[in-house]
């Protein structure tokens, strides 16, 4: 079964043959300057900013409203609270800081494959333990929503039409029995994922094909982030004003 993965697009993009260590470095930088960022010029000019990257990546919109939908909680709770306790501009600062990080998160996540993010974090000195957690967190939703399908496809196939409610001993009978099974499928099919991991050889480094390596166009990537963050400051500081 087919599901929608967060890089199921990088290699369409116009951002995927950056080097992922780059494009982490700078994506990094520049939520760390928006978190620390105040004045509300300069937050306009990161939003602007890493809306121009999300539009420009050649990801499908589509999918990124997707992408995007998971993260748009934490960009309103955390600024309708400051709306009632601090007032409108605060809280719209709150909203172009948060905004601007997960969208320059969003175009990392979507323009670079995962393995070759992970592999970028191991560049950078991520232990190998933890990079594998996350690999095969990542992997085992997927496993996860394939059984789960799977469980409700057998589950029509029996009858089961879902009318009712919660409190109905049957209906709640029945999705807890399928809520247990999917994660006994789930995990019995992770681990002869792993056993078939582990007989390829496989022994906790994340490897790939293409070799990590920055070329010119890499340099001008840096520029590009650096000159914004030049300015961001710059903006906060009033030395622009």
């Amino acid at each position: 079964m087919n599901h929608a993965e967060i890089d199921q697009y990088s290699t369409r993009s116009r951002w995927y043959r950056f080097d992922p260590r780059v494009k982490l470095a700078c994506v990094v930088g520049l939520v760390l300057v928006a978190a620390l960022t105040r004045d509300l010029a300069s937050l306009l000019l990161l939003f602007a900013f890493s809306s121009a990257l999300v539009l420009a990546s050649g990801v499908p919109l589509r999918h990124l409203r997707s992408v995007l939908a998971l993260a748009a909680p934490f960009v309103v709770f955390p600024a309708l609270a400051l709306l009632l306790t601090n007032g409108p501009l605060p809280a719209l600062a709150m909203a172009l800081r948060v905004a601007a990080s997960v969208l320059a998160l969003a175009v990392l996540t979507t323009t670079t494959p995962m393995f070759h993010l992970l592999r970028a974090l191991r560049w950078y000195r991520m232990p190998a333990l933890l990079s594998s957690l996350v690999l095969f967190t990542y992997r085992f939703i997927f496993v996860l929503l394939d059984e789960l399908e799977r469980m409700s496809l057998a589950r029509r196939a029996r009858g089961f039409t879902g009318r009712g409610h919660l409190l109905s001993r049957e209906v709640f009978r029945t999705l807890s029995f399928t809520a247990g099974m999917t994660f006994v499928r789930a995990h019995a099919r992770a681990m002869r994922i792993y056993d078939a991991l582990l007989a390829r050889g496989y022994s906790g480094e994340v490897r790939t094909l293409s070799e990590l390596r920055a070329g010119p166009r890499d340099v001008a990537f840096i520029v590009m982030f650096l000159t914004i963050g030049a300015l961001s400051v710059l903006l906060q500081t009033g030395a622009l004003t």
